[in-house]
């Protein structure tokens, strides 16, 4: 099919929800795409931070096509090897005691407040979730919610009730609005959608500290930031903290789909037989690609590298400071971004960059966000950086 027949389809049937950049994928190999015209692209999107592993990553595909041809799906009404193996291993390795697999970090999340409003009615109170301006968790109506989208909010109210929201990185409104009627409190450590935004060390620390003086449930969102994008397994583990309840999606199984809610044993058995459910969670594809990406991350070393790589990107990006028009440069590990003057729209040099055979995309705040597979060696970063250097030493603010 060629692209002009691709689009048509696109135009013709699938509902209108997605911009797409106009080119179609057609294969990937390393870290890099190759589109239906033969064009190659070193590849900053990764699925927005889901193919940890790039693409035709030898083991993990030796690990899927072996599980394709053993077993795919049963229903979770049967035990099944893989699976037990790989909670396991997903426990051992992030610190909790208990897990819930689903299809995605919306899932995920969905099952966090599921869960959260559970210990609440175990412990028979009333308690809402409060969350940050500026959060994504997800598109589900309860997701939805504790994100913070006016306009999403509006198209689809009315939306469940039972959650407020605190400003940004404010710990002076964060302690106002932690009032009684909080159970939990749902937290990014880095926004993604937002523009790749950090919240500051502090915040989180006393945040959490507070929390747990109050017996409020933390939970952490970790869909973007986990499976090692920001140089540790689980992002929560820079801060020193160890929150109830987390959740995980996107790079979780190097892009099959999957998500998982984590937690503490106190707050993982908060669940009775029938609260809650999934088809497709946890099957046996996705457990087998989802094991293999977690060894490859822990026992084969790849979490340890790609910290120093992530590194070498943050150092990187901090030359183009010397630039006014770019006003801030964010991030860690392998997932970063640099923000533009209000005058130069970020998808610029989205553009600009495609056409060099780099492949990045826009996020909030006029953002730049780069999350690669975190297989991308330096040499490739080099590159990129040299077609960046380029494109900013052209670039004029009119």
């Amino acid at each position: 099919m060629n692209f002009n027949k691709i689009k048509d389809a696109e135009a013709r049937h699938y509902m209108p929800v997605f911009v797409r950049d106009n080119i179609a994928l057609d294969r990937g190999e390393g870290n890099f795409l190759f589109d239906t015209a033969g064009n190659k692209y070193l590849d900053f999107v990764a699925g927005i931070a889901t193919n940890i592993l790039g693409y035709n990553h030898p083991q993990l595909t030796e690990a899927v096509c072996a599980q394709v041809k053993k077993l795919m799906h049963v229903s979770n009404h049967y035990y099944t090897e893989v699976q037990s193996r790989y909670i396991k291993r997903l426990c051992e390795a992030s610190g909790f005691s208990r897990v819930f697999l689903c299809n995605s970090g919306a899932e995920a999340n969905e099952c966090a407040i599921k869960l959260a409003r559970k210990i609440f009615k175990n412990r028979g109170v009333y308690k809402k979730i409060l969350s940050s301006e500026g959060a994504f968790h997800g598109r589900t109506l309860a997701t939805l919610t504790v994100t913070d989208n006016a306009n999403q909010h509006e198209q689809y109210a009315p939306l469940p009730v039972g959650f407020d929201t605190f400003k940004y990185n404010d710990f002076d409104d964060f302690r106002t609005k932690l009032t009684d009627d909080i159970g939990a409190v749902m937290i990014e450590t880095i926004q993604g959608e937002r523009g790749v935004r950090p919240f500051d060390n502090d915040f989180l620390v006393n945040a959490y500290v507070l929390c747990k003086s109050k017996g409020v449930l933390f939970i952490v969102d970790e869909v973007q930031t986990g499976m090692g994008r920001t140089g540790k397994l689980f992002s929560f583990e820079h801060f020193g903290i160890q929150p109830d309840i987390i959740t995980a999606g996107k790079g979780i199984a190097g892009g099959i789909p999957m998500g998982a809610c984590l937690a503490t044993e106190e707050a993982g058995t908060a669940f009775a037989i029938g609260d809650h459910g999934s088809t497709f969670g946890g099957n046996a594809l996705a457990c087998a690609a989802a094991d293999k990406v977690l060894e490859i991350l822990t026992d084969g070393g790849l979490l340890k590298s790609s910290a120093a790589v992530g590194e070498y990107l943050g150092n990187a990006l901090a030359h183009f400071s010397k630039y006014d028009f770019i006003t801030d440069i964010r991030g860690m590990g392998l997932m970063r971004g640099f923000q533009l003057s209000e005058k130069i729209p970020a998808q610029t040099f989205e553009t600009k960059l495609r056409e060099r055979g780099f492949l990045v995309n826009v996020a909030g705040n006029n953002t730049v966000r780069l999350v690669p597979p975190l297989t991308i060696t330096a040499s490739e970063i080099d590159g990129f950086i040299a077609a960046l250097d380029e494109i900013c030493a052209t670039t004029c603010v009119m």
